[in-house]
């Protein structure tokens, strides 16, 4: 636990002399870096013409920064933020992406897992300080080097690390976090293994989305319940956290398993909404779109606009390394579900903390013919996306080279990496075309299909 306490204690306003002696005294004994979850590693609302989130200008955005990265860590809205008044435009929302050439010259180490763990609690935990609470966190579970060694169950086993890591600093400023897996199988898996982990923490606890698994193991399992009465509990931690969890943490789950993970979410939204009756939460103001006759929400906090109503003290729903983007590739093939998730459920997620890394090659005419490179798209909240270039083959040190609001197509992360390493200076248009093709985007990225969105969230 000392690398969460080494962060908690950063957060809460620590000198950071201590929190380094402290670091120091760890890698003296260890002798290597150790992420916080035991593994070791090495050292717009949504965009349709009739709805649009109001943008805030540079300067605001930048003092908004200054104020999150301050000491302290207020989980909801000031009294100022609520009062605030701000009338909310409806106007027509258009891709942009204005880059900015030279973001930092803060190399990026994507195979540090100490880091890794460190900020993605940091984005989640400033995430939930601007009341989000549908969020993405995307980085690979497993180190390139080892992946093509490793199964399917070390990849399973990795996020469920992870997961915990995450949920120890969640439970630092009061969340009560359950850790969902798709099935009762893999939570009875997961708890065999992780059980005197998940003992240490009261407000940590397991659960699945479906709340069943194959007939014959709940069959067993039912009989062992209905007969066990050794340790005087019964299982019932994870039940009764379900009714006080505030924060869920999905991971594992498959394309066709996307549809539990929309009931699962909807289903918790729905009793809420019940409760709430025809209220709106404080900080909000209902409008009506003149076009269609919809009403639509303004948060007058985030500054951000939404179809959906919006529901007091709504559960965070964090989806960690389900790959969503190869997920959105499945979706509307035999057998797997229609696009419309993309566009009615997977689009209101925003990425919070986004690795996303790739290795290219390029054929050119003289020596040596192939140049090979990597890099990545990259996104720690609340900054903006960035396209990172890995400045020595093989280093794992990555260097930001753009950066931009909005989140980076794969296609245009790679234009901006040959045009950094400047190998798009003697292409014709006629080249570029055969090399490109006619299609530069995948169908989720078509700007055609963005007033489809129930929210732009997914690349803000």
């Amino acid at each position: 636990d000392s690398w969460t306490e080494i962060f908690v204690s950063w957060w809460r306003g620590e000198s950071s002399s201590s929190c380094e002696e402290r670091e120091k005294g760890m890698m003296s004994t260890r002798g290597q870096s150790v992420c916080s979850c035991g593994s070791v590693g090495r050292a717009r609302a949504p965009s349709r013409r009739a709805l649009s989130s109001l943008s805030t200008r540079r300067g605001e955005r930048s003092a908004s920064r200054d104020d999150v990265s301050s000491k302290f860590l207020v989980l909801g809205g000031g009294e100022a933020a609520r009062s605030r008044k701000v009338v909310a435009p409806l106007r027509c929302s258009q891709k942009t992406n204005e880059s900015s050439p030279m973001p930092s010259t803060t190399t990026i180490a994507l195979d540090n897992y100490t880091d890794i763990v460190n900020n993605m609690a940091k984005s989640v935990l400033l995430g939930l300080k601007d009341n989000l609470t549908r969020m993405e966190v995307e980085f690979p579970p497993v180190l390139e080097s080892d992946a093509y060694k490793n199964s399917s169950d070390v990849y399973i086993d990795a996020n469920v690390q992870f997961a915990i890591a995450l949920g120890r600093v969640l439970q630092e400023y009061e969340r009560k976090v359950k850790i969902i897996l798709p099935d009762e199988n893999e939570v009875r898996r997961a708890e065999k293994i992780f059980g005197q982990a998940l003992d240490m923490y009261e407000n940590i606890s397991l659960g699945s989305l479906t709340g069943r698994g194959d007939v014959i193991s709940d069959a067993i399992e039912g009989v062992k319940s209905a007969f066990s009465f050794l340790d005087g509990q019964g299982g019932q931690k994870s039940k009764e956290l379900d009714d006080e969890a505030n924060t869920y943490i999905v991971i594992n789950a498959s394309c066709s398993e996307l549809l539990d993970l929309r009931d699962f979410v909807n289903k918790k939204r729905e009793a809420l909404l019940e409760e709430q009756g025809g209220s709106i939460p404080l900080g909000w103001e209902e409008y009506k779109d003149e076009k269609s006759g919809r009403s639509y929400y303004y948060d007058t906090r985030a500054k951000s606009t939404t179809w959906e109503r919006p529901v007091e003290n709504e559960p965070a729903v964090i989806l960690m390394n389900l790959e969503l983007e190869t997920l959105r590739g499945d979706l509307g093939l035999i057998a797997f579900p229609p696009k419309e998730m993309h566009w009615e459920f997977l689009s209101s997620f925003k990425p919070v903390y986004f690795i996303r890394q790739r290795d290219y090659s390029k054929t050119i005419t003289e020596s040596p013919y192939l140049v090979n490179y990597s890099g990545a798209i990259y996104r720690e909240y609340p900054g903006d996306w960035q396209v990172l270039l890995e400045e020595k083959l093989g280093g794992r040190k990555y260097r930001p080279i753009r950066s931009s609001e909005d989140r980076y197509t794969l296609f245009e992360a790679k234009e901006t990496m040959m045009e950094e390493m400047g190998l798009k200076s003697d292409e014709t248009p006629a080249l570029k075309f055969l090399r490109t093709g006619y299609q530069t985007c995948t169908w989720w990225e078509d700007p055609k299909d963005y007033d489809r969105e129930t929210s732009d969230n997914w690349r803000k």
